[in-house]
């Protein structure tokens, strides 16, 4: 419970901050204190300990204290059965909580939860802090918890550091190597190969964060480190208590590891960390002021996700262990090099400058209808773009409602013509001098996220970049089919392309000057069923009818039953749509049948 206590403790700071002479009392389990010292927005801290639990005497003594204090509000933060008789007991007159059934009956506000979050702050501190609304503050809202370290615990890391004979020459990392469960623990092998990898790399102090019942796990990993890393960890330098490790955590640069309190101690510290999340955890919630330069966190969902896709959070924990031996370290390598070039440089205030330029250059664009299961997951894709605009063609489900919550996330609405028209529309809208195009069934990997950034910053760029693509179906990848060449257009710059007006589906764009193919590829989920992609290939079909009709194209024979038929025995004989198996029937069909439907839907147009 310690990093809830700490991110909610932003409630007491900015009560204290709108009432400067209230009594704020703050209601925490026992264990959680040491986080809370030295904070003195909170005037008392009302604590739930062992006791209470055991004895429901001793609870009930506790519920008639806090009944004494005659409190006027109550927040309640923690919103479960247990923390219903405080509240109450409490005899408030306005009693705010996050909006659930039996909520209504106690709760005089209730907050509905926010389930996708508006910034970078984390979805965590978004929902504690939407807790306030109620209150109609009249403040800016403090959004970042603190912890207050004393001069003594300044002095007692420095001692330590000088008593295991740390180098002061060095910049020193911890690395929290054990999570606070075994199913938030990245496997140890994995874990010694990412520290030899800071050992070979960066001439660095490397302290290990663990507690005194984890001293076997620990010295594991230590023994699976390479003897030249060793000599560079500094096994002992440990805290016995949670204000000695908060005093070393001081004492260090930053912090690499698992998931846990440590790390958002580290980040209350004003410390850059490098989250590796367990496959089950939702990292959404916990990958609090996510930046990509001082807070950078990875999960297997970011690399691989199609093992994650469709199955529950039930199955991904059962299916954990499995899930981590995929996570390897190999996959995020990269990224933890950059995280520590740019926090162990001099110049990290520059570095950040810099890339905030590199990102002034990029608009992502997407034209959207009805796509609330997957807008969501596109727009957390996009966190590099300076600019990200969503144009929809009104749609009728959710998709309007989950953009409007992103804050920073541009919303117009167009009437759909067709997608040439559409996207011209888009480009007319965007401010800066590239263009990046993404549809909602699309996904973009880290690694070419960063390749899209590099490639915008190089001095002679061409005019446009080809994409290849890897086509999903039913989550599964279409090695054939027609699909192992795919490629499209997705990166240009604004001022050197256009889509030309006579292709009104599968548009074409015309580019002045040079092309370019990036090679890192676009994850395609055209395909997640077929009904799904039946109803796509229809209104191709259609759209393309169109095409025909403009062209003068006089349909026959031919048309309705050749070109269908050599259409499916050119995607699945001669493109080896057949080494698909079911999948390359099904797709190697459907396409077949779009052109079935143009031609028929080109007949009735003409009649």
């Amino acid at each position: 419970m310690i990093g809830d206590v700490l991110l909610s403790s932003i409630l007491c700071d900015n009560l204290r901050k709108a009432y400067p002479d209230a009594t704020i009392d703050y209601m925490v389990y026992e264990s959680t204190i040491a986080v809370l010292q030295g904070n003195k927005s909170i005037s008392n801290l009302i604590l739930f300990k062992k006791k209470h639990r055991k004895s429901k005497r001793e609870f009930f003594k506790l519920l008639l204290e806090i009944r004494s204090n005659k409190y006027d509000i109550v927040i309640d933060a923690y919103s479960k059965i247990e923390s219903f008789l405080p509240v109450l007991f409490s005899g408030a007159k306005q009693k705010i909580s996050f909006s659930k059934n039996w909520q209504k009956l106690l709760f005089t506000d209730v907050v509905e939860k926010i389930q996708t979050p508006k910034t970078n702050l984390g979805l965590i501190i978004e929902q504690r802090l939407s807790l306030l609304d109620p209150l109609h503050l009249k403040i800016d809202l403090d959004t970042f918890p603190k912890l207050y370290v004393t001069t003594e615990e300044k002095e007692f890391a420095k001692k330590t550091f000088k008593k295991h004979h740390l180098d002061p020459t060095r910049k020193t990392v911890m690395v929290s190597i054990i999570g606070s469960s075994e199913a938030k623990t990245y496997p140890p092998n994995y874990m010694a190969e990412i520290i030899d990898d800071i050992a070979i790399n960066y001439d660095l102090n490397i302290v290990f964060n663990y507690i005194p019942n984890q001293i076997e796990q620990a010295k594991t990993i230590f023994k699976l480190c390479k003897k030249e890393t060793q000599s560079k960890i500094y096994f002992e330098v440990l805290g016995k208590n949670i204000r000695e490790f908060i005093a070393i955590m001081n004492e260090c640069d930053l912090i690499i590891g698992n998931d846990g309190g440590a790390i958002n101690m580290a980040k209350a510290l004003g410390k850059s960390s490098f989250i590796i999340f367990s496959p089950w955890i939702d990292k959404k919630g916990w990958a609090t002021f996510e930046d990509g330069i001082k807070h950078v966190s990875v999960h297997l969902n970011d690399f691989i996700p199609e093992l994650l896709i469709n199955n529950s959070e039930k199955e991904i924990k059962k299916n954990n262990f499995s899930l981590y031996q995929e996570f390897k370290p190999s996959l995020f390598k990269d990224k933890i090099n950059s995280f520590i070039k740019f926090n162990l440089s001099n110049k990290v205030e520059q570095n950040i400058q810099q890339i905030k330029y590199q990102k002034q250059l990029l608009s992502a664009l997407i034209i959207t209808y009805n796509e609330e299961n997957n807008i969501a997951a596109v727009l957390d894709d996009l966190d590099f773009a300076a600019e990200i605009l969503v144009i929809d063609s009104f749609s009728t489900d959710k998709t309007v409602e989950i953009v409007k919550s992103y804050g920073n996330v541009q919303l117009f609405q167009h009437p759909f013509e067709n997608f040439a028209k559409q996207r011209n529309y888009a480009i007319s809208l965007a401010s800066n001098p590239w263009i990046l195009f993404i549809d909602g069934d699309e996904r973009l990997t880290p690694e070419l996220k960063q390749e899209i950034i590099q490639t915008i910053q190089q001095k002679e760029s061409c005019s446009a970049y080809n994409f290849y693509r890897i086509s999903m179906f039913k989550n599964t990848p279409l090695h054939f089919s027609g699909k192992q060449t795919e490629k499209i257009f997705r990166l240009f710059q604004k001022e050197k392309a256009q889509y030309v007006s006579h292709k009104i589906v599968h548009e074409k764009l015309a580019i002045s000057g040079t092309i370019g193919e990036l090679k890192n590829k676009l994850i395609h989920y055209s395909y997640s069923d077929y009904n799904n992609y039946k109803q796509k290939m229809t209104l191709y079909g259609k759209l393309k009818a169109k095409e025909e009709f403009m062209k003068g194209t006089k349909p026959g024979f031919f048309h309705f039953y050749i070109r269908p038929l050599y259409q499916f025995i050119y995607q699945y004989i001669i493109r080896f749509g057949i080494l698909d198996g079911k999948n390359g029937i099904i797709i190697c069909y459907l396409n077949a049948l779009s052109v079935y439907i143009r031609f028929q839907e080109l007949k009735k147009i003409k009649s």
